[in-house]
Parts: structure tokens; sequence; C-alpha cells
């Protein structure tokens, strides 16, 4: 019975500790990928900078995630020869906190078919964007890797 009062109080006790602590480089009021795509269907317009998470390099695309993990696809590159590109992004590191800004160019979308299955396969759409389709919870934006820079933190961690 001692055991286990000084466990859960031990849990609570941690618990309690948390609020106070570092909450990460990205707070939680930041825009995500939901809010940019109702944003786009208020006013037509979807923001160009975000701050993101790197993931990793997918053929000519480096993909970023959002606090929700919502994944955003950045084309660094023309094509697997672009050596200037691939020196662009060769200072990302996986999991890394990123300003990243872009020129939106399309999206990726999953299309339904006559049975309302979702394709395995995704459509790549250019832009102008679509607003019901893009506004689906499974379409994936797609931009132009025009700058990016780390989120640096200035609070000490102990």
């Amino acid at each position: 019975m001692k055991y286990l009062f000084f466990s859960v109080f031990l849990t609570f006790s941690l618990f309690g500790e948390t609020s106070d602590k570092y909450t990460g480089p990205i707070p939680a009021s930041e825009k995500r990928l939901v809010d940019g795509k109702s944003e786009f269907v208020k006013t037509g317009q979807f923001p160009n900078e975000w701050k993101l998470f790197f993931k990793a390099k997918e053929g000519d695309f480096a993909v970023f995630y959002d606090l929700n993990g919502d994944e955003f696809h950045y084309r660094y590159r023309r094509n697997k020869f672009d050596l200037d590109g691939e020196w662009f992004v060769k200072d990302l590191i996986v999991g890394n906190p990123y300003i990243v800004s872009g020129e939106w160019i399309g999206y990726y979308f999953y299309a339904l078919d006559e049975r309302k299955k979702r394709s395995s396969f995704a459509l790549p759409k250019k832009l102008p964007a679509e607003p019901t389709e893009f506004s689906d919870k499974q379409s994936i934006p797609i931009f132009k890797l025009v700058f990016y820079k780390e989120i640096l933190t200035d609070e000490l961690l102990y």
C-alpha cells in the first residue's frame, strides 16, 4: 500500500512539473495545415511560410510536417542530376524544426473511386486548386522550396 501511494504521488508530481518546462521549438499556437486549408477555402490564399519539422528527402522533394503530423512536400531540385538543388538542402537534419518558405505550385490529391474508397496513388494537381479537393484531409500541398532556416531556441535545457 505504501508503494502504491508513493508511485501515484510520484506520477502526479511529474505530470504537474511538465507544464512549466520546455514545450518545444514550435509553439502549439502556430498555424497548421488544417488552418491553412480553411484559410484557403475562405479567402483563396494559402500561406507560403510555415514552421515545420523536417522528415526526409523523397525523390526530388524535401518532406516536412507540422505539429499534427500533416505533410508538406517541397521540391528542391529539377531532377536527380540537379547537384545545386542537392547542395541547397544538404544541411537539413531529420526531426529539426525549420521556418520554411516556398512558392505554392500544386497539391497531391487522393481520389475516391465509385465505391467511395480512397485511391492509394496520389494525383499531382496544379494550381488553381479546386477548394473541395484541396480542403480534403488527405491532400498534400506541394511547394517549390525557396528558403529555409533552422529554428534555434534561447531556452536553457537541463
